[in-house]
C-alpha cells in the first residue's frame, strides 16, 4: 500500500504544488488525511488556508454551476426511466427489481465519478469489462425462485458493481491506501445521505397527499408507486452529488456516529453472548439464529469500518481504539461459533450453494476481523500513527470484489445452476 502523497511531501513545497495542479479534487482528499496524520505541520496550515480561502470566494453558483445540476437531473431521469421498464416492457417486476435495480443506481454513480480521473486510468477497461459481465450474467441467469446458486449470484452481484464503484471513485489511485480509506468513508456518508433524503421524501409526499385532499384532488395510486420507484432510485444519485460537488468530501456523520454507537455496540454484542449461553442458545440447530449472528457480523465490522475512517492517526482518541479492539475481539468469537455452527450444517445436511457462500463469507470476515485486530494491537503497542491499522483495513477489499466475481459467475456453474 503507497502513503498517502501530500503527506510524504510536507518538506517539498513544490511537489505538493504539482499534487495540486494535476488533480485538485484527488488533491483536497488526500490533504485532508493528511493533516489528520501532521495537524501541526506549518505548510499544511498554509494549505489549509489556501484551499479554504478559495472555497470561500466560490459562490455557491460556482460550486452548483447549471452544468453539474443538468448532469444530476439527467442521471436521476435516466435511472428512473431503466427502473420503469416492467411498464413499458413484457418483463415481470419480481424478475427484473431483484437483478437490475442494483445496476442501475450503481451504474449511475459510476457515472458521477467518471469524470475524475478514470479516463485517463488504465482502470477505465476493467470498470467497463466488469460492468458489462454483471449485465450478461444477471440478464441470463434462471429463476432464482428455482435455483439456490442463481440466488447467491443475483445477491453477490451488488458486491461486485460495489468494487467496480470502488475503482471508479480511486481511479488512478486504487493501489492507495488513503483513497480506499476515502471510499469506505464515501459509503458511510452515502447510506446517511440517501436515508436523510429518502425520510424527507416520505414527509414531503405525505404532506402533498394531505394537502391534495383537502380539496378533493386524489393523487395517489400509480402516480404515487412512480414517486416511489423515482425517490428510491434517484435518492443515492443525489446523495452522491451532495457529498462530493457540495460538501467536497468533507462531511465526517458516518464517522461520529459510529464513535457513538460503538460503545454501545460493544456492550450490545457482550450482553448478547451471555445471553446466548444462558439461554442455550445454539447455531448448530437454529438457522435463523445464525442468519442474524451474520448479520451481527456485518454491523459491526461496518462500524468498526467507519470508526477507522474517521480517527485522528496523529492523536488518536486511546479510548476510542481500546473499545473498538474489544468490540472487534467479542465478535471474533461470535464468528469463531458461527464457523464452527457452520461446519456441523456441512456434516449433518451436505453441500449446498448456501452453505459454500456463507462459509466463505464468514472466513473472509473473520479473517479480516483478525488483520483489524492485528492492526489495533500494534498501533497501541507503538504508537505509531495507524498505518497498520489503515492497511489491514483496506488491503483486504480486493479480496472481496474477488469472492463476490466467483460467487457471481463460478458457482451457478459449478452446482449446475442447482
Amino acid at each position: 500500500m503507497t502513503p498517502n502523497p501530500v503527506a510524504c511531501a510536507l518538506a517539498e513545497p513544490q511537489k505538493l504544488e504539482e499534487l495540486y495542479r494535476q488533480d485538485p479534487a484527488h488533491f483536497t482528499g488526500q490533504f485532508e488525511q493528511a493533516l489528520q496524520i501532521h495537524p501541526h505541520s506549518q505548510i499544511l496550515k498554509f494549505w489549509h488556508a489556501r484551499l479554504n480561502y478559495s472555497q470561500s470566494l466560490t459562490s455557491s453558483s460556482n460550486q452548483i454551476t447549471t452544468k453539474r445540476l443538468l448532469v444530476l437531473v439527467l442521471l436521476c431521469l435516466t435511472a428512473t426511466l431503466l427502473a420503469e421498464l416492467p411498464r413499458f416492457l413484457p418483463v415481470s417486476e419480481m424478475w427484473y427489481y431483484p437483478r437490475f435495480a442494483p445496476f442501475i443506481v450503481v451504474m449511475a454513480l459510476v457515472a458521477c465519478f467518471a469524470d475524475q480521473g478514470l479516463y485517463a486510468s488504465s482502470v477505465k477497461y476493467v470498470v467497463v469489462a466488469g460492468s458489462l459481465l454483471t449485465f450478461v450474467v444477471l440478464l441470463f441467469l434462471p429463476d432464482y425462485n428455482q435455483s439456490s446458486s442463481a440466488l447467491m449470484s443475483i445477491i453477490h452481484a451488488p458486491l461486485v458493481l460495489w468494487s467496480i464503484l470502488g475503482l471508479t471513485f480511486t481511479a488512478k489511485h486504487w493501489r492507495n491506501s488513503y483513497d480506499r480509506l476515502d471510499y469506505l468513508r464515501y459509503n458511510g456518508e452515502l447510506f446517511i445521505y440517501t436515508t436523510l433524503i429518502l425520510l424527507g421524501g416520505m414527509v414531503l409526499t405525505g404532506l402533498t397527499i394531505g394537502l391534495f385532499s383537502l380539496i378533493g384532488v386524489d393523487i395517489e395510486g400509480r402516480n404515487q408507486e412512480n414517486m416511489v420507484i423515482a425517490g428510491l432510485v434517484s435518492a443515492p444519485i443525489v446523495a452522491t452529488f451532495l457529498f462530493d460537488k457540495v460538501m467536497k468530501r468533507n462531511s465526517r456523520f458516518a464517522t461520529t456516529i459510529a464513535n457513538v454507537f460503538t460503545p454501545l455496540f460493544l456492550i450490545l454484542v457482550v450482553v448478547y453472548l451471555f445471553a446466548m449461553v444462558m439461554e442455550q442458545k445454539s447455531p448448530f440447530s437454529d438457522r435463523n439464529f445464525l442468519i442474524v449472528i451474520n448479520g451481527l457480523l456485518l454491523l459491526v465490522l461496518a462500524m468498526t469500518v467507519f470508526s477507522i475512517c474517521g480517527r485522528n492517526h496523529q492523536h488518536p482518541s486511546r479510548l476510542t481504539d481500546i473499545v473498538n479492539l474489544g468490540l472487534v475481539s467479542v465478535t471474533l468469537i461470535i464468528n469463531l461459533i458461527a464457523l464452527c455452527a457452520i461446519l456441523y450444517r456441512f456434516s449433518e445436511w451436505g453441500i449446498s450453494p448456501n452453505r459454500v457462500v456463507v462459509t466463505g463469507a464468514n472466513v473472509l470476515i473473520f479473517t479480516h476481523l483478525i488483520q483489524i485486530f492485528k492492526g489495533y494491537v500494534s498501533t497501541l503497542r507503538t504508537r505509531n500513527q495507524g498505518e497498520d491499522l489503515i492497511n489491514a483495513t483496506v488491503g483486504f477489499l480486493p479480496v472481496y470484489g474477488v469472492w463476490a466475481v466467483i460467487v457471481m459467475v463460478v458457482l451457478p456453474v459449478l452446482f449446475q445452476f442447482e
